[in-house]
């Protein structure tokens, strides 16, 4: 590990290392106010070689400012490994939107940072102004994968900063303003979340090595909305075994437990390990794969299930769940299919009725969506061990339905109406 080079390594008071931890404020530079809900960022990268040195991957970590401005970042979990690898720089990115964003290992103008330390770090942010420019903005900020979809907004407005600076007519300059409390916006078209793109059939293909062709659709047990999107990948020729199914929540209103509580339930007494993430599960039931997993610095949270004639054993679930989780980056937004307009709520609330995750995914709440996998929204095992538990892609876990007095279990896939992992789709 390389000594750090930045003003805090250099004071003897301060205690600092490239591992950290990190701690200051991030106050307006014009008043000096405390500014809350800026997103910080940490990014540790290595490398490494000992004649022959190249880069060696990065981690980071996100945290959000408090209600004084206060941040702290935890030590890095050094989760890079190799027998010649080294952490050789860390810095912190600071974003809010309606500010002029913060490196802290360089300043806008060019050149390196002489102001920042470890310990007690005073972060000023410059109010945005209709002069700057989206693209050196984000050119600057060069921002990591916690900051993709916060700075997503600006990759139109950079795109058409650039377009003017090629010759372009473009039109007046774009000014966005801030939202006022109470003030009445004009409707957006509604977006929904993408997740087609974390992993497509070729991508299965190249690792369990199927032949045939898939069939991309989205699932039916939970509707599609803005932090879910359920993704099918229906094997065409074959059954139901051959199918593969992702289940992904990103950002959801009301944070990750209740979707971490989610997973968990339906992994039953499965307790997480840390094959992806510290919060991993997988299982094998009933000739199905499961794997999933949580990433809180992100916000995102996956299931994936696998049929075991796509999956030949539960490695090769994980592995493609580990694509998965390369590919986070390729989430995105997408104008509703269904094309309708939503009028976005005031700033700092919830959308009324907008569930933390998917009405029904969590054991005891209900819905009732139309279309196959109605009989088991969320794909969750029954609550207090209520029934066989058994899977089919498509629909996750599913709850056994015990029959009259008792007797014999019955447990259908939504997809095809025959018992999970047996028979061909209709």
């Amino acid at each position: 590990m390389r000594p750090p080079a930045y003003v805090g390594a250099r004071d003897v008071v301060t205690d600092a290392s490239l591992i950290g931890p990190f701690d200051g404020q991030v106050v307006d530079a014009a008043t000096s106010e405390p500014v809350a809900e800026a997103t910080v960022v940490a990014v540790w990268s290595y490398d490494r070689g000992d004649g022959f040195i190249g880069p060696w991957g990065a981690e980071t970590t996100s945290v959000t400012t408090d209600a004084t401005g206060r941040y702290r970042i935890p030590p890095a979990k050094l989760v890079v490994r190799g027998a010649t690898a080294r952490l050789v720089d860390a810095y912190l990115i600071v974003y809010k939107r309606g500010y002029a964003g913060y490196r802290s290992d360089a300043v806008p103008t060019g050149g390196p940072r002489s102001d920042f330390t470890v310990r007690h770090n005073r972060v000023e942010l410059r109010k945005w102004q209709n002069s700057d420019s989206h693209a050196d903005h984000l050119l600057f900020l060069a921002p990591p994968r916690p900051l993709h979809k916060a700075v997503r907004w600006e990759a139109e407005l950079a795109n058409l900063d650039l377009f003017r600076a090629l010759g372009g007519a473009g039109g007046p300059a774009v000014v966005v303003e801030e939202e006022e409390p109470g003030k009445a916006t004009a409707p957006v078209v509604a977006e929904v979340l993408d997740a087609s793109g974390l992993l497509t059939p070729d991508e299965v293909r190249q690792r369990t090595g199927y032949t045939e062709a898939f069939e991309v659709k989205d699932l039916t047990d939970l509707k599609r909305t803005g932090f879910y999107h359920g993704v099918h990948l229906q094997a065409i020729h074959s059954d139901e075994r051959h199918d593969l199914a992702l289940r992904v929540w990103s950002a959801p209103p009301g944070g990750m437990d209740p979707v971490a509580a989610t997973i968990q339930e339906t992994f039953g007494k499965v307790k997480p390990a840390s094959d992806i993430t510290p919060e991993t599960w997988s299982t094998t039931a009933d000739g199905v794969h499961a794997i999933g997993f949580v990433d809180r610095a992100q916000k995102i949270g996956v299931l994936l299930t696998c049929g075991d004639q796509q999956c030949h054993d539960l490695d090769s679930a994980l592995i493609l769940a580990k694509h998965v989780y390369r590919n986070l980056d390729r989430l995105k937004s997408v104008p509703d299919p269904a094309g309708a307009a939503a009028t976005p709520a005031a700033p700092g609330t919830t959308p009324q009725g907008a569930p933390s995750v998917p009405s029904g995914a969590v054991p005891g709440r209900t819905a009732a969506p139309s279309g196959a996998g109605a009989n088991n929204p969320a794909g969750v095992a029954s609550p207090k061990g209520q029934g066989a538990s058994t899977m089919s892609p498509e629909s996750g876990p599913t709850t056994g339905a015990t029959g009259p007095k008792g007797q014999g279990a019955s447990t259908m896939s939504p997809e095809s109406g025959q018992p999970a992992g047996k028979g061909k789709r209709p």
